[in-house]
Parts: C-alpha cells; sequence; structure tokens
C-alpha cells in the first residue's frame, strides 16, 4: 500500500488585511499574533511544556458576582417599586444598600442586628416576588451578618448592666452611721446569706 502526501493546506483568507494586500503581509501577520500571544506552562506527562494561552477567556459560571453588579441588582429591585412604597415599607434594606455600596460587606456586618433582620425580611420578600442570582447572594451574606449583628447587640447590652451610672453617690462618714445602716438592711438580707456575728 502507498500513501499518498498529505495535501498542503490551504491558507486561510486573513480578515484584517486589507483588501488588496498579497499573502505574505498575511503570514507575516500571523507570525507576529502568534508571537503577541501570551505564553503558559502546561503539564504533559509530568514534564512542563511552554504553551500559548488563550488570551481571551471565558468567565467562569460558578464565579461570585462582584459588590457593583449585587448593588446594581439591588437597586434595580428597589426602584421598580413606587418611591414611597419603598421609602416606607423598604427603608431598612435601602439603608443596606448604600452602606453596601460605600463600604462593602464590612460596613453592612457593623450595622445593627434589627435593621439587618429587617432588611433580610424585605429582601426575601423581593426573591419571593421573582427570585434572581444576585438577589440570592445578598440574601445569603445577610444572614451571618444578621446573626452576628445580633449577637453583638446582646453582648452590648449585657455590658452596659455592668456600667457604673451617673446616680452613684459616695459621701464620708463615721463607724456609727454605718452600723445603724448595715441593721437597716437587716431584714433584707437573704438568712443563707447572713454574715457571722463579729463579736464571737
Amino acid at each position: 500500500m502507498s500513501k499518498s502526501p498529505p495535501t498542503p493546506r490551504k491558507p486561510g483568507k486573513d480578515r484584517r488585511a486589507a483588501p488588496g494586500a498579497k499573502g505574505t503581509t498575511g503570514a507575516l501577520r500571523r507570525v507576529k499574533g502568534l508571537l503577541a500571544r501570551p505564553l503558559g506552562l502546561e503539564r504533559r506527562d509530568g514534564k512542563l511544556h511552554l504553551v500559548l494561552a488563550e488570551r481571551r477567556k471565558a468567565t467562569p459560571v460558578d464565579q461570585a458576582p462582584s459588590l457593583s453588579q449585587l448593588c446594581a441588582e439591588l437597586s434595580a429591585r428597589l426602584l421598580a417599586h413606587d418611591p414611597e412604597h419603598t421609602a416606607k415599607m423598604m427603608r431598612h434594606l435601602v439603608l443596606v444598600h448604600d452602606v453596601l455600596e460605600r463600604k462593602g460587606w464590612p460596613g453592612v456586618g457593623a450595622m445593627s442586628g434589627r435593621v439587618l433582620a429587617e432588611a433580610l425580611a424585605q429582601a426575601e420578600l423581593l426573591a419571593s416576588e421573582d427570585p434572581s442570582p444576585h438577589l440570592e447572594v445578598i440574601i445569603e451574606q445577610l444572614r451571618p451578618l444578621q446573626v452576628a449583628a445580633d449577637q453583638r447587640d446582646e453582648r452590648d447590652s449585657r455590658l452596659q448592666d455592668f456600667k457604673v451610672g451617673d446616680n452613684v453617690q459616695v459621701s464620708e462618714t463615721n463607724f456609727g452611721e454605718f452600723e445603724d445602716m448595715e441593721r437597716s438592711w437587716g431584714g433584707t438580707v437573704p438568712s443563707g446569706l447572713a454574715r457571722p456575728d463579729r463579736e464571737k
């Protein structure tokens, strides 16, 4: 069996060439385009090979949306409603949108738990009317921030209980007045906590 030599491939038409240009400039242009392409490393059979990399990369499907995309989606959803309705019924979500746009998620996390809880409920209401992936990302980000803010608010309120108030008065007295005051407290101390007598 004899094999016929492969037929040479006919060069394709260079779409970027001028209408009256000859084929040599097209070949030079292709070589220049190959040399200008970015290079990358690829592992094949345990060895590294230098390869030409693609200039244009498709955006991954599972890539999270950017902060500006989330703000644009939320803004479009809020503007779709009547302005009076939005100002009255969605004001917490509007606050979250404004802080998200200016300070990002750390700024939203610093907001109070009550505001975040209301904003989360309003975002879930919008998502129930017309679900979207971007709105789901906003809701998923708000949930842990709201829980953390509630815990922070509860901790801060407990710390307020231990702070000394402005109504504490300190004055000097003698031992006689102290004993009189101690006797007046005598009926208020539970029997199990009563102090042993000093005379014994």
